[in-house]
């Protein structure tokens, strides 16, 4: 499949409502809830456009535009509490676009309409700062990242788009497949605390102002075409994909400062045939990581491990 031209995209997921209700994605219980690499990471791409001003920016010293909330103390850092982490200053935060019948409302790194310019390329003008990304996941090894954006006059939207990338790191022992029916993805707003630029904390991976976990809409996700080139003789290019979220109904955002993200979580295993009744099997999957065709189905390896 090419990645350039017309997008091509991969797989639609089940429309959700509530999907995260069976998870624990959302949940801060001081544990990881996982601590698997089997099905690789999920990391999340920045953006470097600056629609309201550079200032903050990814530099802590300007206030700082990226945040991580984590819930497995095998990190090292405090627990259950936003924390500041310290980019670059032409770093916007995680890239994000916004949409309403089809128009861009908000865009803070010109993926969709191409004036990103050389931020992606690590021979341009921003060398590698670009192609920096943040681990995503809030039920495996239970750590997120959100990013800053701002609006200065109400927008009304009907998609959101972050983006990722579908491969994870060289470095890990498993590569990350956006494909995998083991994978549930999510999306959260938070608002800003007044006077301080962190995230409410909402006691866990939910934001306060718009969640996928609790609002109807569909997931979709493929390449956008657009590459992170990283330095050397080589230059090999990186994918960047987008998720998209589409929502049922659009929601309108008031002016203000927020926090965005986006993570992946891993779907739990079936263990009880009434889990498996009205859809739920939509939602499980075995312990080899695989879907089930139906609630029979999801039955039957409750009984039988098969």
């Amino acid at each position: 499949m090419s990645r350039f031209g017309t997008i091509s995209i991969i797989l639609v997921l089940i429309t959700i409502f509530g999907l995260g209700g069976s998870l624990s994605a959302g949940q801060l219980n001081g544990v990881g809830d996982n601590q698997i690499d089997a099905l690789g990471y999920y990391y999340i791409i920045t953006g470097g456009k600056f629609p309201t001003g550079n200032i903050p920016n990814g530099d802590n010293a300007s206030g700082g535009t990226f945040r991580f909330l984590l819930d497995d103390p095998d990190w090292g850092y405090p627990i259950g509490e936003w924390q500041k982490d310290d980019w670059f200053t032409d770093n916007a935060g995680f890239a994000l676009t916004l949409t309403y019948q089809g128009s861009i409302v908000y865009d803070n790194n010109g993926i969709e309409d191409g004036t990103y310019g050389d931020y992606y390329d690590a021979s341009g003008s921003h060398g590698n700062h670009g192609l920096y990304r943040g681990y995503s996941m809030s039920n495996n090894w239970d750590w997120i990242y959100a990013g800053y954006f701002k609006i200065t006059q109400a927008i009304t939207f009907d998609q959101i788009i972050g983006y990722f990338d579908p491969n994870g790191s060289s470095a890990d022992a498993f590569p990350f497949n956006p494909d995998s029916p083991a994978i549930h993805y999510r999306m959260n707003i938070w608002s800003n605390i007044t006077g301080n630029l962190l995230p409410v904390n909402t006691g866990g991976f939910t934001g306060d102002v718009f969640s996928t976990d609790n609002v109807r809409g569909s997931f979709l996700w493929g390449d956008t075409g657009v590459d992170r080139v990283y330095p050397g003789v080589a230059g090999f290019p990186e994918a960047i994909y987008r998720l998209v979220f589409t929502l049922k109904s659009p929601i309108t955002l008031q002016p203000g400062i927020y926090w965005f993200s986006h993570d992946a979580a891993i779907l739990p295993v079936a263990t009880s045939k009434e889990a498996c009744k009205n859809l739920g099997w939509q939602s499980l999957i075995r312990a080899d990581f695989s879907a089930f065709k139906n609630q029979g189905d999801c039955i039957q390896y409750v009984h039988t491990g098969k």
